[in-house]
């Protein structure tokens, strides 16, 4: 029996309404809809991590938060470990972790053991486990120096170290990172680097990492898709990418931003 894929989508679509003001009664206008995503196909084998790399509007959160239950999509499907968006969206809750940059979901005024607890409660975990499953958290990602004192009063490369144990509570087959380095100082993203690296070199996670940086894909990344105005260009490794590039003229040995910008422009044409 073939195992489930950690992650797989098939012709996903997703549309939002457009905007276009208001009508005389005050009401919202609608003008089309923008299409985040355009049928993607998608997989992620478990253990595995695969970098959605392109500039906003890509498609890359919207992806996701797919992946995470928060959206239903337009057409097509996604499922988690053989879970189905359809239906099953408390299910993907449970299978994924979900860490994102300038996370504010947090209460400033507690400590980050405090907001931990809250949310193990809310993931349905007693008291004592999750007692010691932040300790143990606390450990890995070396939290252990700060964290009973205000979030308030953590640096922003801290605070994301929180959102990441938040991500990995209660832990979580499949692993979200919308761009968990985002404006961090130079430091602070290193410091990321190596705990996201020292999670990937354990091999029982899947990992989406949704970035800008192609460089950051290629260290944390076992595969690397180039998403484009809601289509993957290209998925596969960096290799493989560079074979792509010599197909359509580019040249194979530029930087890997220079690289991955000519594909872009060469896949918006």
């Amino acid at each position: 029996m073939r195992e489930e894929m950690a992650i797989e989508a098939r012709g996903l679509v997703m549309e939002y309404p457009r905007r276009g003001g208001r009508d005389e009664r005050g009401r919202p206008r609608r003008r089309g809809v923008v299409r985040a995503l355009d049928g993607v196909d998608l997989r992620v084998e478990r253990g595995e991590a695969l970098g959605l790399v392109g500039t906003n509007g890509a498609g890359k959160t919207t992806l996701i938060k797919l992946a995470a239950g928060l959206l239903l999509p337009t057409a097509g499907s996604i499922k988690v470990c053989g879970r189905d968006s359809r239906g099953e969206g408390r299910e993907l809750r449970r299978l994924t972790g979900l860490v994102t940059a300038d996370e504010r979901s947090f209460y400033w005024r507690l400590s980050p053991r405090r907001n931990l607890e809250f949310f193990a409660a809310l993931h349905g975990m007693a008291p004592g486990p999750a007692g010691r499953r932040i300790g143990e958290l606390g450990e890995l990602l070396g939290m252990q120096g700060f964290l009973d004192i205000p979030f308030s009063d953590l640096s922003s490369g801290m605070r994301q170290r929180v959102a990441l144990a938040r991500g990995l509570l209660h832990d979580p087959p499949v692993l979200l990172l919308d761009e968990p380095t985002h404006s961090l100082s130079p430091e602070a993203a290193l410091d990321a680097d190596r705990i996201l690296r020292r999670l990937k070199e354990e091999g029982h996670k899947a990992v989406l990492l949704a970035t800008q940086s192609p460089e950051e894909a290629r260290r944390l990344c076992d595969r690397l898709c180039l998403m484009h105005a809601g289509r993957i260009l290209y998925c596969g490794e960096l290799q493989g990418l560079r074979v792509e590039a010599e197909r359509q003229g580019i040249d194979a040995d530029l930087p890997l931003d220079e690289l991955f910008a000519a594909l872009l422009e060469e896949g918006g044409g």
